[in-house]
């Protein structure tokens, strides 16, 4: 399956693109964004693999502020993270990468959908922050506050930033995140539109 996803800043200027692919060998997300970040302005591009399971295996991230910056972090089957070829033992314990500024990351970790509502799970997310490229473990818990056929909605409560309330459709993907990003378009390919 193939869908072309688009979301915007809920206040600030800005767009992000995402082309994904998802098949049974594996899953892969490229984006592009624009955004205000703090004042200053991004352009980004970036590229997710993930195993079939939703694993996180591999990112390329370029970021022009001022300057074009780039970064390489991987995951391999064993969970030794790798930061521009460079081991990163900190990262030990994390098991998803979290994008700021994007709102795709939260699928690979809620697409298992296998929280009850009231139940939460608290995660360790590799953090790579936009503006400053800097890379850090941190926690995120998520709760599952209701369960409908064509949504989910969730309480995140991510380290450093304020706690907000997300939709996701009935595939796991962001719908909104409130105060933070919005889903403007969803488009899903057929076959003939890839060829």
């Amino acid at each position: 399956m193939q869908q072309n996803l688009v979301w915007k800043p809920w206040t600030n200027p800005g767009v992000e693109h995402l082309s994904l692919a998802v098949a049974s060998d594996g899953i892969s997300a490229s984006g592009q964004l624009i955004q205000s970040i703090r004042g200053n302005s991004i352009a980004a591009t970036y590229l997710l693999t993930y195993d079939e399971r939703w694993r996180f295996r591999r990112l390329w991230l370029k970021v022009d502020n001022q300057s074009q910056r780039s970064l390489e972090l991987r995951r391999d089957i064993r969970g030794h993270w790798h930061l521009n070829g460079r081991p990163r033992a900190d990262l030990a314990d994390c098991q998803q990468v979290m994008l700021s500024a994007t709102p795709f990351t939260h699928t690979a970790l809620l697409q298992s959908g296998s929280l009850a509502v009231g139940d939460g799970e608290r995660f360790r997310v590799a953090h790579v922050d936009l503006l400053g490229l800097r890379v850090e473990p941190r926690t995120q818990r998520y709760q599952c506050l209701q369960r409908h056929a064509s949504h989910t909605l969730y309480q995140c409560d991510a380290e450093g930033h304020e706690p907000c309330e997300l939709t996701l459709d009935g595939d796991g993907l962001l719908v909104q995140a409130i105060g933070q990003f919005i889903r403007t378009s969803r488009q899903l390919l057929r076959q003939a539109d890839c060829a």
